[in-house]
């Protein structure tokens, strides 16, 4: 059986920590496996969190406390977990502010033993998206038959990361020092600041066209407590974590027989629907991708100066079914050729269809920015994002 450690990171919230070892405490293990925990500590000025952490008593197997006596930050003390790898096969690497679901070690354990040799998979997540952090549409993945899905895009809010896959990224972030913006990059990801580590990750993935696992159904969720990245509180990232027990799954032999989406959350089995390479069309169904790269084509649902080739609904779930059913004609996504040029194609109310689409943003604008400033923001992101 492979060698697996939980890691927990913390630096200074104490009720934090407590909740996830709390939800670790209380997860669902095989009675004669030993699992380890290892809790790393940054440098804070408080010495709760230590106290915390030396005080639990766990349950599963062996316990170890590291306590750093300089202050690393949040980007170098991640990262420095990557040396645990040298004794363990893997190891599931949690900051403070997400729990796990009860049975997330048996989907780390099936996940691990299928994909730990895969070139093609660069870690784990037990995180399931609800939505798109791009610019905070609802995201719902294709469904296969499969119990995950791939992603070229790293993830922090509960991850696994492989001896063989790790030692790739390291390599590969040992001359990868400075993070350069890059056209093949979403904007947002380039706006993060200096002490994220998951920008690096995320680039890595892009770049060198690397996945991560995702499940269907979430073994984590965040709570976004305030701290260095969150300067105050929301639940946009909650996600329903799975209930009960999933002992069996279904995982894809290779990452070519699963669903793969990329940094842009674009699904790219929209390439061989539309019959395009890659390097010559642009997906852009969530409107993340202005089309840096100048490819030819670009399927999008913005209003373009350009010659439609194409043009689907955007009435069916999720946003890439209206071109993969192409069941309805209608102007909601169109597909452009950027190198004719067309000024005559402007749809009429446009914008309410794209609201009426997208109306499920109005609720995630709620709960993050309050009523007062919901219906300003929510037509701001519609008349920016969509060019109307």
């Amino acid at each position: 059986m492979e060698k697996i450690a939980l890691v927990a990171i913390a630096y200074n919230r104490v009720n934090s920590l407590k909740r996830l070892l709390n939800s670790l405490q209380r997860a669902y293990y095989d009675e004669d496996v030993n699992v380890p925990l290892i809790i790393s500590i940054d440098k804070s000025d408080t010495e709760d969190v230590l106290r915390l952490a030396n005080e639990f008593h766990w349950n599963h197997g062996d316990k170890r406390v590291l306590s750093h006596a300089e202050n690393l930050g949040l980007k170098a003390h991640v990262l420095s977990q990557g040396k645990l790898l040298e004794e363990f096969d893997a190891i599931v690497v949690l900051e403070d502010d997400v729990v796990v679901a009860r049975d997330f070690l048996y989907y780390v354990r099936q996940c691990v033993r299928k994909y730990q040799d895969n070139d093609k998979v660069a870690g784990i997540s037990l995180y399931s998206f609800s939505v798109e952090y791009h610019n905070r549409h609802p995201f719902i993945p294709l469904r296969d038959g499969n119990d995950v899905y791939f992603m070229n895009c790293a993830m922090s809010w509960g991850q696994v990361w492989m001896k063989n896959a790790w030692a790739k990224f390291e390599k590969w972030l040992s001359s990868h020092q400075s993070f350069c913006v890059s056209s093949a990059l979403p904007q947002s990801i380039c706006s993060w600041g200096d002490k994220s580590w998951l920008k690096f990750h995320t680039r890595y993935c892009i770049e060198e066209n690397k996945y991560f696992v995702f499940p269907y159904v979430s073994y984590s969720t965040n709570f976004s407590d305030c701290g260095v990245h969150i300067s105050s509180e929301n639940t946009i990232y909650q996600v329903p974590l799975l209930q009960g027990r999933k002992r069996q799954l279904c995982l894809p032999d290779s990452v070519e027989d699963g669903i793969c989406y990329d940094g842009f959350f674009e699904n790219k089995i929209l390439y061989d629907v539309l019959k395009l390479k890659p390097e010559e069309c642009c997906l852009d169904l969530y409107a993340n991708n202005p089309n840096q790269e100048s490819k030819r084509f670009w399927l999008t649902p913005r209003n373009l100066p350009y010659r439609v080739v194409k043009s689907f609904s955007m009435e069916m779930r999720p946003v890439e079914a209206n071109v993969l059913e192409s069941m309805v004609d209608g102007d909601g996504l169109f597909l452009y050729d950027t190198t004719v040029r067309d000024s005559s194609v402007k749809v009429v109310g446009r914008p309410v269809l794209l609201a009426q689409y997208f109306v499920q943003n109005m609720f995630l604008f709620v709960r993050e920015y309050g009523y007062v400033n919901v219906v300003r923001d929510f037509l701001k992101v519609v008349k920016d994002k969509f060019d109307l």
